[in-house]
């Protein structure tokens, strides 16, 4: 099965948390599956902006869902100047949530996320863009 394109929004400077809710069913038990995330200009640049995965705790599986969770230090870290597409996306909100969907224009990037099972099954289960966004407020 084709990997599912959802669409992130990352404000540098600021700590960057999301909950990726698993569909329900017979497959949501990834409580013991390993994950990986690459940021990167394009499918194809050899340069990472940013590495999610469960070895380096930026990444957690649990029961039904895969949180993402990078501290604002590493966020404020991130190289934009080698990004040369900008443009708007749009984030759904998360479930129960009154807004549908958040809306914000920055440099544009690419990532993938790739869950493997204990048996060694690697599937690639998200993939789209992230709007990264510059902060106006700088701190020391």
């Amino acid at each position: 099965m084709p990997a599912l394109t959802y669409n992130f929004i990352l404000e540098k400077e600021a700590h960057w948390q999301r909950y990726l809710d698993l569909e329900p069913g017979e497959d949501s038990d990834i409580s013991s599956f390993t994950a990986k995330m690459q940021i990167r200009p394009s499918a194809t640049s050899e340069t990472v902006l940013l590495e999610l995965s469960t070895a380096n705790g930026r990444l957690t599986c649990q029961y039904g869902r895969i949180v993402v969770n990078v501290d604002k230090a590493d966020t404020a870290a991130i190289n934009t100047s080698g990004l040369t597409i900008t443009g708007k996306i749009e984030e759904l909100a998360p479930p129960g949530s009154k807004q549908r969907t958040y809306e914000a224009e920055g440099k544009i990037a690419y990532y993938d996320i790739f869950l493997t099972a204990p048996s060694g099954v690697r599937t690639r289960y998200l993939q789209g863009k992230v709007c990264i966004v510059d902060n106006v407020t700088k701190f020391n």
